[in-house]
This record gives structure tokens, sequence and C-alpha cells, in this order.
């Protein structure tokens, strides 16, 4: 007759420890390549996103769409209200009031997306949104402020705010999208005339930002400044305005100050 010989604690103690320890060995690895795949599918949205912009532009003359997301642009003291810009992405929610009820969030996010300008060029909900992004949020990703968003104090007259193809001299170099992970109702901002971050800079990437610019190329911008990042995790939207502490905050700070407007006002 012959016995079976199970293992013994020992030895079971000593597999489930070289498993722990394969585990923690790899599992950074995995999460590095996870992110990796989620930071090319965002730059690729990003593109997508751009190539509908610069279509919607081809077809209007060069307008560049209204770049505040849920904030159609509207003629003063009409009544009822008339759309002179309507948003890239539109305000979710039903009703006669004005403006809308803005639900920008939840069961029913896409119908913001197709209530925007740009749905007629990029009819994919998912494009709009980074798989890293906060979940339920209508999108992911902003237009910054120079590009026919807000007018940033001095913009305007030192002729660094478009929002027609004339006023770009360098469509290569012009920031267009930022993926900021979670819906942000207005374009986002960033100073022209003064050194202080406006929104916080996204860091949900490996501590760095996906963005595209005007000519529809997109690109990565991983972050030097140790205060850059400690502002972007903060994320403190009752108190945006921040100022950078470190030369690599300011190098991080002025390097997307030159892409949004082309100069530094200040």
């Amino acid at each position: 007759m012959f016995t079976r010989r199970g293992f013994t604690l020992v030895e079971l103690l000593v597999v489930i420890a070289i498993i722990a320890l394969l585990m923690s060995i790899l599992m950074p690895a995995l999460n590095v390549a996870r992110e990796l795949g989620r930071r090319i599918v965002c730059m690729e949205n990003l593109k997508q996103l751009s190539f509908a912009w610069v279509m919607y532009t081809d077809e209007n003359e060069g307008d560049f769409v209204n770049g505040m997301s849920g904030q159609d642009r509207i003629q003063p003291g009409s009544s009822p209200p008339v759309i002179l810009e309507e948003a890239w992405v539109g305000i979710v929610g039903t009703g006669s009031g004005w403006p809308k009820r803005r639900q920008i969030y939840g069961s029913n996010i896409d119908e913001g997306i197709r209530n925007g300008a740009l749905w007629e060029y990029l009819k994919e909900p998912k494009v709009y949104r980074c798989p890293a992004g906060m979940v339920g949020h209508m999108v992911s990703y902003a237009i910054v402020d120079s590009m026919n968003g807000v007018a940033q104090n001095n913009a305007r007259a030192d002729q660094v705010w478009a929002n027609n193809r004339g006023d770009l001299s360098k469509a290569h170099n012009k920031l267009l999208f930022i993926d900021i992970g979670r819906v942000r109702d207005s374009s986002y901002h960033v100073y022209y005339d003064k050194g202080l971050w406006g929104d916080p800079p996204p860091v949900r990437h490996s501590n760095g930002a996906t963005i595209s610019y005007a000519d529809a190329h997109s690109e990565y911008v991983k972050w030097k400044g140790q205060d850059t990042i400690e502002f972007g995790r903060n994320d403190d939207r009752d108190d945006p305005d921040r100022s950078p502490v470190s030369p690599e905050g300011r190098k991080d700070l002025e390097r997307i100050q030159r892409d949004v407007y082309g100069k530094l006002g200040y």
C-alpha cells in the first residue's frame, strides 16, 4: 500500500510567502503597464476631439467652437434667449427655465455631450472621457481659456485670446484640450498676466497630464516640481489660485502658460 503525503504547514507557508513576494514585485510593473495603457487611450481621445474641433472650425468659416463646457453664449437681453455660440458640450437637463438645470454627472451623462456643438463631428461618448477620469462624469476634458473660452485679463488686448483661425500663427504650439479628469463647467483657467495657476494642474497620469494642440497632435507632460504635483493632488477648487514655490514648479507653470497664450503676460 502507498501512503499519500500532503504539504506540511511550513511548506504551505513558504509557498504563500513566495507568492506574496512575487506579487509585490509584479504589482508595480502591472500598475505602470495599466497606467500606460490608459494614457495611450486618453491621448487618442484627445486627438479625436481635436480633429472634431478642426472640422467644426473648417465648416464655420474659421470660427472656433465655444470653449466653455455647459455654457452657451447668449445674446444679451434677448427673451426668449438667443444662442450666439453653442458650447462644445452642452447643458444637461430639461425645463422651460434658463439656464437649464446643470446636471453635469449622473445616470444621463451622455445627454450633455449630445447637446454640444461637437457632437455632429464626433458621435462617440466614450471618447469624451478618459478611462482614468472620475466615474460618472460627463466629460474628462476641457478647452483652455485662450481658445474661445474665458478671456483672462489683458488676453484680448494682447491678442493672445482667439476665436478664429486667423488669430493663430502656430497651431502646433497652441494648446487646445487638457485632460482634467472631471467635468469643468467652463474652460480650463490659467492666468496670462500673473504667475499663478488658476485651476489645479492635472496629475492623475503618473504625476503628469495629457494635452492636445490646435493641429490635433497630443502629448504627455510630466511635471517637474513637487509643489506642482502637490497642488494637483489637493485639487482645492475653493482656493484655486496658487503660486509656484520652487524653480521646477515655476517652469511647469510657465510651460503651460506659453502653450496656452504663446507668451507670458507678466
